[in-house]
């Protein structure tokens, strides 16, 4: 053979080289891509789960069942403490949310519907979200505004009561 089919058949390699680690590298990140979002996804729940846990703790349960029940009676340092509550939740759904902007991690919708009514079924947290919405909110979907504020204010105590009677 002469140099110059040496020289062609070098170039061929090399070529088929460049593709085999161009595809590899398009594998990896698909697969490194998977990860992130089985990872974000994690974290979610992870985060839903700790708001929820946070509302069994001996001293925050009794002021979040006042203010479900008695929210006119919420002292000023209760009323702190719920706000936090109800903010955590509100950050959860705007990471949510801005994850499902950048088309990383499409829950936001499964946040809203599905867990809202958790967070945001009661006079109290609906008021509450009212002032934060929409001016303080403009980024988000307006669907999420609707959601929330569609919800009934009284599903909490509903929810508590069928379980109670056994429904």
């Amino acid at each position: 053979m002469k140099f110059k089919e040496w020289n062609e058949i070098a170039e061929l390699v090399g070529i088929a080289a460049i593709v085999a680690s161009l595809v590899f590298v398009g594998l990896q990140m698909r697969q490194d891509h998977v990860f992130a979002r089985s990872e974000l996804g994690a974290g979610s729940f992870e985060s839903l789960a700790s708001l929820r846990q946070e509302m069994t703790g001996s001293e925050f349960a009794a002021v979040y069942a006042k203010m479900l029940e008695q929210p006119e009676q919420l002292t000023t340092t209760e009323q702190l403490q719920v706000n936090a509550y109800l903010d955590a939740a509100k950050f959860l759904i705007i990471r949510e949310c801005y994850l499902l902007q950048r088309g990383i991690f499409e829950e936001c919708t499964v946040f809203v519907r599905d867990y809202g009514s958790y967070f945001f079924g009661s006079k109290y947290a609906q008021a509450w979200w009212r002032l934060q919405s929409p001016q303080n909110l403009t980024f988000l979907y307006d669907w999420v505004d609707d959601e929330i504020t569609s919800i009934d204010p009284e599903y909490n105590l509903k929810e508590l009561r069928a379980i109670q009677e056994g429904h």
